[in-house]
């Protein structure tokens, strides 16, 4: 009888660590909707894959206000220059330079570097727009640190 409940118990454990595993892979590779914040229809992504980045940046169907890593965001427009056009307001939150060509920027608004994600979001509330999309991405080290912060500040707002 021993047996028999070891083997349930090793089963169930296999069965929960793979659901926890879906569930890591689902939340950290895949762009999730927050709602409403701040009257922007609200995105967060972590480690997004740079093209399917871009497809989704050209795809939404307002301007784009976007806060994230500098790698990101550089990879991005370098290699998409057409997502420029989805674009309205750029936020780097990790590095406060920027080192693009600056014809890249003639159709952003408003470029923004700082090096810190919470200072990053509270800009959010300057720039905020009727009509646009809040799309957070983070990376990295940091990321974990980075979506709690996100969080935070989106629970503000709900």
């Amino acid at each position: 009888m021993s047996s028999k409940l070891t083997k349930i118990n090793v089963e169930d454990q296999i069965l929960q660590l793979r659901k926890e595993g879906l569930q890591t892979v689902t939340q950290i590779n895949a762009m999730n909707a927050h709602g409403k914040v701040l009257g922007m229809d609200t995105f967060s992504w972590i480690n997004p894959q740079i093209d399917a980045l871009a497809s989704a940046l050209t795809s939404f169907p307002f301007k784009v206000i976007w806060i994230g890593d500098y790698q990101q965001i550089e990879n991005c427009l370098r290699l998409f220059p057409d997502s420029l056009k989805s674009i309205d307001t750029v936020i780097i939150q990790d590095k406060a330079e920027m080192n693009l060509d600056p014809k890249s920027f003639v159709k952003i608004s408003n470029i923004i570097c700082i090096e810190q994600t919470e200072e990053a979001l509270n800009l959010l509330r300057t720039v905020k727009k009727e009509k646009s999309i809040f799309l957070y991405t983070t990376g990295g080290k940091m990321a974990n640190e980075n979506k709690v912060h996100f969080n935070q500040f989106i629970s503000l707002f709900k």
